[in-house]
């Protein structure tokens, strides 16, 4: 009897020797990289401070927020600390320990800490007696502080990019953020690209981007503006993993990044589709090459491809043969500067004086001196495309797709951050047949043909205010008609719908407050 009381307390000496161990015992030192892994546990983390909040959403709470990258490499980690508000936080770029709880919240991962021991500095030789790391870039944190000290000047800026760089697309809007998942962002700088770059950019890839900080009236806030070749790639985002749990809605997210999902590989009678593991769980697939001529179809694998929209199928496909190469059908004039060289590399023909040729991107009416030229006539040849601005009076419409031969000066526009060819002379070629225009399409897909010349079959009525309309024959869809009150008289010799041809504008009607579209042919 004796010796189980013995072997009792020595059992309950044993457990409660390792219950104070683990309240004592230091945190294990984890790389930024295998969080995840550690999910309610209390962790320790080693980085540079690359960007920090107070109190991020006003509310007087004590909290300061910051982002942590690990010392030789790209990753980010939210670090939620819950301090004195007015407690002060270590320079951007000094080494830092971070102690915390590993949080996870609806995809979201991040280090909870409490306390002003939970954050520590590196000792060195730095600012503070730390270890301090110098950018040869900002950080957007320096930017968010004071934006108003950089506004108009060229900058070099260090983030993540919210969303991919397409390469056959010529302007890109989307965000610079502190962390690579923008949920976890605490800094986001609306940026705008202009130019394609070589090949895709990633969502989520580490950046520098040299542009120039401009202040939006229009929208009330900052945004940097930077041309394609000015982004440098310092490490590749990652590829996105789908589950099949998503509401299909979500992915509308993640249409142009790169993903990974699971699932088996079918091939129908006029396309592809890859199937979950429930019932329903089916997603358009664009095979590539290679999946057509090994018999892939039947296959279950993680299939890997960028999440495009189909206008073919009309929903969100699995693109695995993407093909990002693009056409340039151009072939210059001797003695004619290509628009790509420019663009490639601007500022070695700032302030020269060259010939250009191109075809005009955007209609340019006679009362405007401002358009965009490109290297193709059609959106999706198209490779390179520069603001023009013509000096001196046209008395015409300069199309949409009009060929232009003409000789500009290349400047650099401070108020709007980009290249310039200031044209002082210029040829035009044939004014091309105008776009044609369908009933039944609506507000959406008409408005871009604003201001340009379109063509519409129907038949010319006039109503009781004397007023004249084009009208679907067999139906109530009209178009206001301006015209020189002749054109029903045209109509009723002709008998049968006519093609009419004019320039696609917008009025305005107080009477029923709405806007009407019209069909100039004067």
């Amino acid at each position: 009897m004796a010796k189980m009381w013995v072997m009792f307390f020595t059992s309950l000496l044993l457990v409660s020797a390792m219950n104070f161990y683990a309240v004592i015992r230091d945190p294990d030192l984890i790389d930024i990289d295998d969080i995840h892994e550690y999910p309610r546990e209390t962790v320790k983390v080693e980085g540079v401070l690359t960007s920090f909040v107070v109190d991020p959403y006003g509310e007087q709470a004590d909290r300061i927020d910051l982002q942590v990258r690990e010392l030789d490499g790209h990753s980010v980690v939210e670090v939620r600390w819950f301090v004195d508000r007015d407690h002060q936080v270590p320079p951007v770029g000094t080494v830092v320990t971070v102690e915390g709880e590993v949080s996870e919240w609806s995809g979201r991962i991040w280090l909870s800490s409490n306390g002003y021991g939970a954050i520590q500095c590196k000792e060195g030789d730095g600012a503070g007696g730390c270890t301090n790391i110098e950018y040869e870039s900002l950080q957007l944190v320096e930017v968010a502080m004071d934006p108003a000290k950089w506004v108009n000047s060229s900058v070099r800026v260090d983030g993540y990019l919210s969303e991919a760089i397409a390469p056959d697309v010529t302007y890109h809007s989307l965000s610079l953020m502190d962390n690579p998942a923008y949920g976890n962002a605490d800094h986001l700088l609306y940026m705008q690209v202009e130019g394609r770059p070589v090949e895709w950019i990633e969502s989520g890839s580490h950046v520098e981007v040299t542009g120039w900080i401009q202040y939006d009236q229009r929208s009330l806030r900052y945004r940097l503006l930077v041309q394609a070749r000015a982004v440098e790639v310092l490490n590749v985002g990652p590829t996105v993993m789908l589950d099949w749990d998503l509401d299909p809605q979500s992915l509308t997210y993640e249409v142009g990044k790169l993903v990974q999902i699971d699932g088996i590989a079918e091939a129908g009678e006029t396309s592809w589709t890859l199937n979950g593991p429930n019932i329903g769980d089916k997603i358009c697939m664009l095979p590539s090459p290679s999946d057509v001529e090994n018999g892939t179809a039947g296959t279950s694998d993680t299939w890997t491809g960028r999440l495009l929209w189909s206008t073919d199928e009309g929903t969100i496909c699995l693109d695995r043969g993407h093909d990002a190469s693009v056409r340039n059908p151009i072939e210059n004039s001797a003695g004619v500067l290509p628009l790509r060289s420019v663009a490639s590399n601007p500022f070695t023909y700032e302030g020269g004086a060259y010939t250009f040729e191109g075809w005009v991107t955007s209609t340019i009416s006679p009362d405007y001196d401002k358009g965009y030229v490109g290297d193709a006539a059609t959106y999706f040849d198209r490779t390179t495309q520069l603001r023009i601005q013509l000096v001196g009076e046209h008395a015409e419409y300069i199309e949409t797709g009009q060929s232009i031969r003409f000789n500009a000066t290349v400047i650099w526009s401070q108020s709007e951050g980009r290249i310039v060819l200031e044209a002082r002379s210029w040829t035009l070629g044939e004014t091309p047949y105008p776009s044609q225009i369908n009933w039944g399409d609506g507000y959406n897909s008409w408005k871009w043909e604003i201001g340009n010349r379109v063509s519409i079959m129907g038949i010319a009525v006039m109503d009781d205010s004397g007023d004249q309309w084009v009208e679907r024959s067999g139906s109530d869809e009209r178009l206001c008609l301006l015209g020189d009150g002749s054109e029903t008289s045209q109509q009723a010799a002709v008998g049968e719908p006519i093609e009419w041809i004019g320039r696609l504008e917008t009025t305005e009607n107080f009477v029923e407050n709405e806007m009407r579209f019209c069909l100039n042919v004067l």
